[in-house]
């Protein structure tokens, strides 16, 4: 039952948002942003948990692993769980709940409130809560890539780690985002299939 629970955040997780992002509204003028406000509120909502469910799946790739890199990755980790979600939060779930709210409202009032919300993620607060979870994301699945290469993990999950480190990068809409979890589905896909379990503290050397 573990090892289900343990591949259903590991895999689900990253395959889940890879497709969702696909997916992520992106409006263009006054009223189409109105017509999707709802499903903009409602699609970030839904990301938040399973960004939390992401950092879980970084924190699982490197159980049973001991070193600097390890503990860096945890940090990281955390922190990305904290800004990154609080970032979508602040952008995303408000920014959608204003637009919905617009709805019905007279054509002056709807411009208005979309004037108000279209620059809030380039606020100075939130922009802040993106580049700092965004970077420690990065520095997350870098650190972990290097712990899982030094205990013996291929060359082939190690790249594509960094490579979903750095995607994420160009921001979670499509491609950005799918090609950062997409890369994370394939390494560790790589790392529990074809090498065996990823990790585990008393047989860390079936990391290979």
């Amino acid at each position: 039952m573990r090892l289900v629970l343990r591949r259903a955040v590991l895999l689900g997780t990253p395959l889940v948002l890879a497709v969702l992002e696909i997916f992520h509204p992106r409006p263009s003028g006054v009223a189409d942003s109105v017509e999707v406000g709802g499903w903009f509120m409602w699609f970030h909502i839904i990301q938040v948990p399973l960004f939390g469910l992401m950092a879980l799946a970084v924190y699982l790739l490197t159980e049973g692993l001991e070193g600097r890199a390890v503990s860096v990755s945890r940090w990281a980790i955390g922190v990305f769980a904290v800004f990154f979600s609080a970032y979508d939060a602040a952008a995303g779930i408000a920014t959608g709940y204003a637009l919905r709210n617009a709805q019905g409202l007279s054509a002056g009032a709807q411009q208005a409130i979309y004037e108000a919300v279209i620059d809030m993620p380039g606020l100075s607060l939130i922009f802040g809560l993106s580049i700092v979870g965004t970077g420690a994301w990065v520095v997350a699945l870098i650190a972990a890539a290097i712990a899982l290469r030094r205990a013996g993990a291929p060359l082939g999950p190690f790249i594509l780690l960094i490579l979903a480190g750095v995607f994420l990068m160009g921001g979670h809409p499509f491609p950005g985002g799918t090609l950062a979890f997409g890369c994370f589905f394939l390494a560790t896909a790589w790392l529990e299939f074809a090498a065996g379990r990823l990790t585990s503290a008393s047989h860390p050397s079936r990391v290979s």
